[in-house]
């Protein structure tokens, strides 16, 4: 069941959803942020703002996807829209009247979005990151054709990672295997994963701590660290 926007809330979206003033929309869940938004990227159409200047970014895909399909849901029911209908719902959206121009435009708005080169930008900040890459690699110092890592790749090349360093433990490196043997003894198969997972998710910290150590020849703050004594054995 759908129940009317109050007259102050709706005054309020108006006033957000208006392109000519930069807004901060701060409410909680479920309380019409995506609705200004999408109102906000309609407007803009509406006022003759090309589509391809036009960029949305939002944290997840979800919310990408939800907002893309308001502002297409909404473009799509313009373009059969009885004449009388489609001015009201344009003036119901920025409180002026519609002219026979405007509803023309506003029919048209539907395809344009479409045809638009690379689609209507409505996206998550990854993505839009990505297609930066994507477009300067050079500049970027990064392969022309790289693939972002998601979940799943990111947790079966860990898994590969994982199954190597096991199989080869201490494999012509004096002490790895026994100090490999004790963080398993001491953690167990879980505990060992998810050191592993911290590590990996720390990595850059650790390169950085590590090449300090080697550049000064001075592993007292490691052992500080850890509370442990130069020369002192698990024993001891």
């Amino acid at each position: 069941m759908k129940y009317p926007i109050p007259s102050d809330t709706a005054a309020s979206q108006a006033r957000a959803s208006d392109p000519a003033y930069s807004a901060w929309v701060s409410a909680n869940a479920g309380s019409g942020k995506t609705h200004v938004l999408a109102q906000r990227v309609i407007r803009l159409l509406l006022n003759g703002t090309d589509p391809s200047k036009i960029l949305c970014l939002t944290y997840t895909r979800a919310a990408a996807a939800n907002m893309s399909n308001r502002v297409f849901s909404t473009l799509s029911e313009w373009t059969a829209l009885p004449d009388a209908e489609l001015a009201v719902r344009i003036a119901a959206l920025d409180g002026r009247g519609a002219d026979r121009d405007m509803m023309r435009r506003a029919r048209r708005l539907f395809a344009e979005a479409l045809e638009t080169p690379g689609g209507l930008k409505i996206q998550t900040i990854h993505a839009f990151c990505e297609s930066v890459l994507h477009q300067f690699p050079l500049e970027a110092n990064i392969p022309a054709h790289f693939e972002m890592l998601d979940p799943q790749m990111e947790a079966s090349l860990f898994a590969d990672a994982r199954r190597d360093m096991i199989s080869g433990a201490g494999a012509g490196v004096e002490g790895l295997a026994e100090a490999f043997a004790t963080v398993l003894e001491r953690g167990g198969e879980f505990g060992l994963d998810s050191l592993l997972a911290e590590i990996v998710g720390k990595r850059d910290e650790l390169r950085d701590f590590i090449a300090k150590l080697g550049r000064d020849r001075d592993f007292r703050p490691l052992f500080a660290e850890f509370g442990f004594r130069p020369g002192q054995t698990a024993e001891g």
